[in-house]
């Protein structure tokens, strides 16, 4: 009696498993560019020389100039590093010259304004290691609400041409799962080597350009079965 219990479920959700029909696999996919709507910054201010507390103090004057000339934009600034090495030469340290570093990132959606501090900061003394256009996380939530829609639609309609191919009258969705993707389709690298010359470049021009975000839904379809004549 107790193994009847143990086992009566198990084999009920072995028949309930078992095909009524013919089981389809597919899968459907939109792809839609849209509008960076954000600007992703990550910079460095680097200085070396002899001295470990006067290159720790001159970061630290960048720094806070940096700050201040933020304070009045749209933006999002944080730190994300900072180090104080000695420099490294033929395979060895030199203790006798440091190498000191800050580094941090700077999001904002304030597109139109980046012209007006991107050079002010470079003047400082501030080095850009990437300079990256994309998508903003609210912005790309509803567009892949949007493509979701769209590709359950298109896969609706591949099942329903794939249901007539077999002579089936209707079908059933026996399981789905999306995944989505991003590809930026613009992105600029900036480099500057020190603060003089960024001291003599004017103000930069840039265009946030686009992204294609990508969705995919799969799943499994199931039809009636039907007995084809053999010729």
């Amino acid at each position: 009696m107790l193994s009847m219990l143990l086992f009566t479920p198990v084999l009920a959700k072995a028949e309930t498993d078992q095909p009524t029909g013919t089981r389809i696999n597919l899968s459907a996919t939109v792809e839609q560019s849209i509008a960076n709507d954000e600007m992703l910054v990550q910079y460095r201010i680097q200085e070396k020389g002899g001295s470990a507390d006067k290159l720790q103090q001159k970061v630290n004057r960048i720094a806070a100039k940096l700050e201040a000339r933020l304070k009045s934009e749209k933006v999002k600034h944080k730190t994300t590093g900072r180090s104080l090495r000695p420099d490294w030469e033929k395979g060895v340290f030199n203790f006798q010259r440091w190498n000191a570093s800050q580094s941090g990132q700077i999001v904002t959606r304030d597109l139109d304004s980046i012209s007006n501090w991107l050079g002010d900061i470079e003047a400082m003394g501030v080095k850009l290691n990437n300079l990256s256009f994309r998508i903003s996380s609210d912005k790309m939530r509803n567009i892949r609400d949007e493509l979701r829609l769209q590709a359950l639609k298109k896969l609706r309609a591949k099942a329903a041409t794939l249901s007539r191919g077999v002579a089936a009258k209707s079908f059933r969705i026996i399981r789905i799962q999306t995944s989505a993707g991003q590809q930026p389709v613009y992105r600029e690298r900036l480099m500057m080597t020190d603060s003089s010359m960024a001291k003599r470049i004017s103000a930069p021009v840039v265009t946030a350009g686009e992204s294609k975000s990508s969705l995919t839904v799969s799943g499994e379809i199931e039809v009636p079965f039907t007995d084809f004549p053999v010729p």
